[in-house]
């Protein structure tokens, strides 16, 4: 229950951060570095999703 908590408050963080990059990019305003950050941000939102939340202590990737 704890990792299942964990998991959705980090997915969530992620989804936050990954809305306004992702319009600037769908908008053709994004600068380099927004594009970059969306892409670090989606990979740490695929991380987590991978996460085996049936481990007792499982290793949770770092934030961009």
């Amino acid at each position: 229950m704890v990792n299942t908590s964990t998991h959705n408050y980090l997915v969530a963080q992620a989804t936050l951060a990954i809305a306004p990059l992702q319009d600037a990019v769908d908008l053709d305003d994004a600068t380099a570095e927004e594009t970059a950050l969306l892409k670090k941000w989606k990979q740490y939102r695929v991380a987590v999703n991978r996460i085996d939340l049936t481990q007792p202590y499982p290793i949770w990737p770092p934030q961009p």
